[in-house]
């Protein structure tokens, strides 16, 4: 999902009209519907007060991620989406290129949480 398709469903989950976005914002109605039809996208400045008052991260209203706010994850879906992730993925993939401390490290945790469960 893109920015402009994530901000209308931002705007329509908070139940509100391009022009009462745009009063909260102080902006016109016409560049609310601009930037949700992508015939403009907002400047920095604007883009951060999108992001404050919708309470998401700047990579969830860009759509580059699903994921609102990581801070609100619970452990399981924090998890899950650390074994989703493909730099996680690459990182156990290509084991053998990281230091031994790393490789000792690593193996010293999985121990000790093993330990910890049994």
């Amino acid at each position: 999902m893109d920015f402009k398709c994530r901000l209308k469903q931002l705007r329509d989950e908070h139940q509100l009209t391009q022009s009462e976005l745009g009063k909260i914002l102080n902006i016109s109605k016409q560049s609310i519907s601009s930037y949700e039809n992508g015939g403009s996208f907002p400047p920095p400045d604007m883009l951060g007060r999108l992001i404050d008052y919708f309470g998401v991260t700047s990579d969830y209203i860009l759509g580059r991620t699903d994921i609102r706010n990581p801070e609100s994850l619970t452990l399981d879906e924090e998890l899950q989406q650390l074994l989703n992730d493909p730099d996680t993925l690459v990182a156990f993939k290509d084991f053998k290129n990281l230091s031994d401390s790393d490789k000792q490290e690593i193996i010293n945790f999985i121990k000790f949480k093993k330990q910890q469960n049994n």
